[in-house]
């Protein structure tokens, strides 16, 4: 059998952190950041993730008898009973009030704000990157 060879990368940052990203947009002033955000922005704001036993979204629907969870999203289902899908709404719903955005979300707003964020890519749907004030332009 044939031994696969890694190959060795050198390291973008000196540490996978905070400070060493800090250190790598100091030093290299980079101008075209993408970032892809997803469940850990939302969850570190208090916002429970979709499928975690317990504490998911999905499981905190099965008060509405959904015929699986995923049908608080399907429109054949919202045509006939739309309540799970307004109250899973009305509980997200970006005011604020019930969920902040993160330092992490801020952080994106700061480098869209620095002229370094060409796009934001997010899988969350609470919007929270728009209340930290990016600009709906750069959320995909």
């Amino acid at each position: 059998s044939e031994e696969e060879e890694e190959e060795d990368f050198p390291a973008i940052l000196d540490s996978a952190n905070l400070d060493g990203l800090a250190k790598y947009i100091e030093e290299h002033d980079p101008r075209n950041i993408i970032c892809m955000v997803g469940a850990g922005l939302s969850t570190a704001a208090g916002i429970p993730d979709f499928r975690s036993p317990g504490t998911g979204l999905y499981d905190n629907l099965q008060r509405y008898n959904l015929p699986r969870p995923e049908a608080v999203f399907d429109l054949d289902y919202f045509q006939t009973s739309p309540g799970a899908f307004y109250d899973l709404a009305k509980e997200l719903w970006p005011t604020g009030k019930t969920y902040s955005p993160t330092t992490s979300h801020y952080f994106l707003t700061m480098l869209e704000q620095e002229g370094r964020l060409l796009r934001c890519y997010t899988q969350n749907i609470d919007m929270l990157e728009q209340l930290a004030g990016l600009q709906e332009d750069k959320v995909i």
